[in-house]
């Protein structure tokens, strides 16, 4: 299937060699950059799957990638109160689990509670820089504990979001469905938060997760980290494909990482397997401020009315939740110098992005739906559904 593909490239930064000279001897050579990768795995319904990412993951490093770097697991396991911390290694083509500890799952996962997870981690496994790969259910910015009919019915009365959410569809995707235990799930907010509390800014997040190229999000964890990597609509059950993705965020033995390369292989696997569902983005938060202030530009400068059902959707329910963004500033703005401006930063926001021609939904009419216009990020802002609750993100309250 032919690939929908729109590249922005990434500014590369020159390095220059400088050579020894005389009888001086030379130096010696510094240690090398160690990076330590956490993968999060939680969600018991996914486990099928997290048991062939891990596998995949392990026939990577035999391909000894990894260097002095190091791959830390977070896995929740069949057991929904308790998580292991678990270490990859491989050596001489070998790759076993050496697990560290036990975590005892909180009652529900608050900032608190993470923070010390990812600072147990890193204490465990040092390194220059980490990384967070989240593989689970996703539900972009949409609170756990959200109400999608307050600004509708007036009601006060606050459901679980998987009783909104019901999975129809005879593939399995990451989206929310059967296990939403808030022992393993957290919002946004709470990721933002408890990476504050860490004291460490992530390289970057992975969002093995439906729906988390979702600029809501992205701006929340704006300053948690300095790139994201996700989907615009739902990840299928299988999520990356990490024999061939690994090797990019393990770049020089370890010692980089090339996530454009993650995003291509993430494209190529879903176009040669699915034929379907190969949405990827990669944000780079530096710019989501400026996006902001583009937004709130374009929300108080001239719009025009527009059909909410002719913008691009990203999900299958019968009322939309997440719309394209760009399609969306397309179709309420009326300034066309205003328009171009805002799409000029959300490319600088958006360098890489890669799709296919259609998706699959797992909710509502479940199917394969078209993609016409895609600009690798979504939004909620002109959806009639959680309106209460998206008046309190922290985008709304910025673009407004």
């Amino acid at each position: 299937m032919k690939r929908l593909l729109k590249h922005i490239t990434l500014l590369a930064i020159a390095f220059s060699l400088v050579a020894s000279t005389g009888c001086k001897p030379k130096p010696e050579p510094e240690d090398e950059h160690t990076q330590t990768l956490i993968f999060y795995f939680a969600g018991t319904s996914l486990s099928f799957y997290f048991y062939r990412n891990i596998s995949a993951i392990k026939e990577a490093l035999r391909r000894d990638i990894k260097g002095n770097s190091r791959v830390m697991l977070f896995f929740q396991q069949t057991e929904k109160a308790s998580a292991e911390i678990i270490e990859l290694t491989c050596e001489n083509g070998q790759c076993e689990e050496h697990k560290l500890s036990t975590y005892a799952l909180p009652n529900e996962m608050d900032a608190d509670n993470l923070s010390k997870i990812l600072k147990e981690i890193m204490r465990l496994a040092p390194a220059d820089t980490y990384s967070l790969l989240i593989g689970s259910h996703g539900t972009g910015w949409v609170p756990m504990y959200a109400s999608p009919y307050t600004s509708i019915v007036g009601s006060t009365e606050r459901h679980h979001i998987a009783n909104y959410w019901q999975r129809t569809g005879e593939e399995m995707t990451r989206y929310i469905g059967e296990d939403s235990n808030p022992q393993n799930a957290f919002d946004i907010t709470t990721l933002a938060e408890a990476i504050a509390l860490s004291g460490t800014k992530m390289e970057y997040i992975l969002f093995d997760a439906c729906f988390m190229a979702n600029v809501e999000s992205a701006y929340e964890l704006r300053s948690a980290t300095r790139y994201i990597v996700g989907s615009v609509c739902e990840i299928m059950g299988s999520g990356f494909p990490y024999t061939n993705a690994l090797p990019h965020l393990l770049k020089n033995n370890g010692t980089t990482y090339d996530l454009d390369g993650a995003c291509r292989a993430f494209n190529a696997f879903y176009d040669d397997n699915y034929g379907y569902s190969g949405s990827i983005s990669l944000i780079d938060c530096s710019q989501l401020d400026a996006l902001a202030l583009k937004m709130k530009q374009v929300n108080n400068g001239a719009q025009r009315p527009f059909n909410l059902d002719e913008l691009q959707f990203y999900e299958g329910q019968q009322r939309h939740i997440f719309f394209d963004l760009d399609d969306y500033v397309d179709a309420m703005c009326d300034d066309e110098a205003l328009k171009a401006s805002f799409t000029e930063q959300l490319d600088r926001t958006v360098v890489k992005r890669y799709t296919l021609d259609t998706y699959y939904s797992a909710y509502g009419i479940s199917g394969r739906y078209p993609i016409t216009s895609y600009s690798g990020l979504n939004t909620s802002a002109p959806s009639t559904v959680y309106v209460d609750d998206y008046k309190q993100t922290a985008w709304y309250k910025a673009t407004h």
